[in-house]
């Protein structure tokens, strides 16, 4: 994979594939895969370029056609005829789970009213004898692509450039800020639980007959980590002692690859944060639950110290947490959250309460505080006016 043969007569498209098989051993499997997925649409679009033909132009009209990409939505969600299917054939969940082998977390979604996916409705319709449309109520409609995800392939043209410009290819990189406009980032929308429901949410999953549910949720919601790196944990990063978990790797799912293990999303994400003692008593129990299932299971165990894992310790798909995080959500009658919501509930509450913001930022593993302040400052808004308040008491 040398340079050897690349001119600035080479196609965009070439030099983009010789530039992802350069790096792909120096990059993780979730970068590779997005950059997979950015260069189908580079080449789509601007792949028959020779590099020496690119321009502003011809660049900021491929950003142009990107932002106004559209895909289609298709939300799959159970008619009641599903239960009645699976009664009339004689096909339980645990039948299905285990003769048939279906992923019992899609299909607890199922059964709950929450949407999944049309490949997976289909496989259980044809399974039970069914059409798809008898079972599944399937809603299309067009959306615009997310900002993030644009801005991936944006982002991947440029570093692509950037490496073409270094090796003196190309005189400049037009799909820098440099030479092109880029439609401001829109306002993230976070997604919370006020205190009420934040309560709520924390008395059902503190009494959560699943001890693996209330563990995770419980543990999102007092220490605000990101649904990988609850995944990550093993039990070595639990410091029952001084209270402390530490956070040093990720798990996400990649397409292509499976479920994978990775160094969390930055530098500062590794980090060792303080927990409460009821987190530590609720760790304490589950760790009980933890090593009495591992000696039942004997010789048929598959774990490897992690601390949420699967049937006879398997993997966890991360997908499992969120059905976890709606199960708690039913039980205290609250609408279904995200487990990132958690995260956002658990920063939310500690900037309301006045912790200072370096400590709220090094407790989320924020690169800098910057990212805390840019995200939350609706509530910093709020927790200043706050501050202003007191300092009237003060002097009053």
């Amino acid at each position: 994979s040398d340079a050897q043969g690349i001119s600035p007569d080479t196609l965009l498209s070439d030099y983009a594939s010789w530039w992802l098989e350069r790096r792909k051993d120096e990059i993780s499997a979730s970068y590779y895969s997005n950059c997979t997925v950015a260069i189908k649409d580079i080449v789509e679009n601007s792949g028959g370029y020779k590099l020496r033909e690119l321009n502003p132009t011809i660049i900021q009209r491929f950003y142009d056609k990107l932002d106004k990409k559209e895909k289609t939505v298709t939300v799959v969600t159970a008619k009641p005829e599903l239960r009645a299917a699976m009664k009339a054939e004689d096909m339980g969940f645990r039948k299905l789970r285990y003769e048939k082998d279906f992923n019992c977390s899609t299909l607890s979604a199922a059964l709950a009213g929450n949407s999944i996916s049309y490949d997976y409705a289909k496989r259980l319709a044809d399974c039970l004898g069914r059409n798809v449309h008898t079972l599944f109520n399937v809603k299309q409609t067009n959306a615009l692509y997310a900002y993030e995800t644009i801005h991936k392939v944006k982002r991947t043209l440029r570093a692509i450039l950037s490496t073409a410009k270094k090796q003196r290819i190309i005189a400049d990189n037009y799909a820098s800020a440099d030479y092109i406009s880029f439609p401001k980032r829109p306002a993230r929308e976070i997604d919370y639980m006020n205190d009420e429901d934040a309560k709520r949410f924390y008395a059902a999953a503190d009494a959560c007959s699943d001890i693996r549910c209330k563990t995770a949720a419980m543990t999102l919601l007092l220490t605000g980590m990101r649904r990988g790196e609850l995944c990550g944990l093993e039990w070595s990063d639990i410091d029952f002692n001084e209270a402390t978990i530490t956070i040093a790797r990720s798990v996400t799912t990649v397409s292509g690859f499976g479920v994978v293990e990775k160094e969390p999303k930055t530098e500062s994400s590794k980090r060792v944060i303080a927990i409460s003692d009821k987190l530590i008593s609720v760790l304490t129990d589950y760790k009980k639950w933890y090593d009495a299932y591992q000696y039942d299971m004997g010789d048929r165990w598959q774990g490897a110290g992690r601390l949420f894992v699967a049937e006879e310790g398997k993997r966890l798909y991360p997908g499992t947490i969120d059905n976890w995080v709606h199960k708690v959500c039913d039980e205290a009658s609250l609408p279904h959250r995200t487990v990132h919501s958690l995260r956002h509930t658990n920063i939310t509450m500690q900037i309301a309460a006045g912790v200072p913001l370096v400590t709220v930022s090094g407790r989320a593993g924020h690169a800098r505080t910057s990212t805390t302040t840019d995200i939350y400052s609706h509530f910093l808004k709020s927790s200043d006016k706050t501050a202003a308040e007191k300092l009237e008491q003060l002097f009053e």
